[in-house]
């Protein structure tokens, strides 16, 4: 299977939303769609990618880059969200979308990525240290209100 990757656009969103339930097997009406309009509309196009094979989206990723990170110096780039459907996991194109983004931030010198996952996620964890992740020095604090 040959996979391109691309900017996200507008009409690819239902096919996002699609694959973030398949792989959460929600049925709960998703937060994701509006996140993913906004992110269209005001984020920046080479970093909200798609992967395409045979003119079908099969991934996503969804990232931005912040000026400022809790006083340091430098821009921070975040990982918001990334989807594989189901269908075409174990592919590597999780890697793929990964190693684009990481390849476009070089391009731009940002040279810090972030992303939060849940400490139970395995697969996720498993995920990001393919892209080398590790820990970080930061401690994520809850509060509900």
């Amino acid at each position: 299977m040959q996979v391109r990757v691309r900017n996200v656009t507008e009409a690819d969103i239902p096919e996002m939303v699609r694959i973030e339930r398949d792989i959460t097997k929600s049925s709960q009406v998703s937060s994701l769609e509006g996140i993913l309009r906004e992110f269209v509309d005001r984020g920046d196009p080479e970093l909200l990618m798609a992967a395409e094979s045979e003119d079908e989206l099969v991934g996503f990723l969804v990232g931005e880059i912040r000026p400022w990170e809790f006083g340091e110096d430098e821009e921070v780039a975040w990982i918001k969200v990334v989807g594989v459907d189901p269908k075409h996991q174990g592919q590597g194109i999780g890697k793929m979308l990964g190693e684009t983004f990481v390849e476009r931030l070089r391009e731009r010198g940002i040279r810090r990525l972030r992303t939060l996952v849940p400490w139970d996620s395995g697969d996720l964890i498993t995920y990001f240290k393919a892209l080398e992740f590790d820990r970080s020095q930061f401690t994520v604090l809850e509060k509900r209100v």
